[in-house]
């Protein structure tokens, strides 16, 4: 009989290096439309397979990840103080300025204006 594969947790999770070439890929392209497909091809995996293991690797979903990566950008963009609520929900990839507001305020406590007022 051939010996059993080790299926451990640590084995289904994403290597260091394909985990890395994911995270410069969300940086690089957060202000497009990044789909689990595009995150799985840079990984060389399925998409079920990748959604899996990268859940292992960081303990979040791809979207929800992704999300919060573009909710710290929209703080940084709202510090600045350079862009509008609305070009900053457009940069982020909102679909729309409502929806960023209410992932915004979902997720700080505060709504983008009140946070850019008090930032600055």
């Amino acid at each position: 009989m051939p010996a059993r594969r080790d299926r451990s947790s640590a084995s289904r999770a994403l290597d260091d290096r394909r985990l890395r070439r994911v995270m410069q890929f969300i940086a690089a392209n957060l202000h497009n439309t990044i789909r689990l497909k595009d995150l799985a091809e840079v990984a060389s995996l399925s998409p079920f397979h990748f959604s899996r293991a990268f859940r292992k690797a960081t303990g979040e979903s791809p979207h929800r990840f992704l999300r919060e990566c573009r909710l710290e950008k929209a703080k940084e963009l709202l510090a600045d103080g350079a862009a509008t609520i609305a070009e900053i929900s457009l940069i982020c990839s909102f679909s729309s300025q409502s929806s960023f507001t209410r992932a915004f305020t979902r997720a700080f406590g505060l709504a983008p204006g009140k946070y850019r007022r008090k930032t600055q």
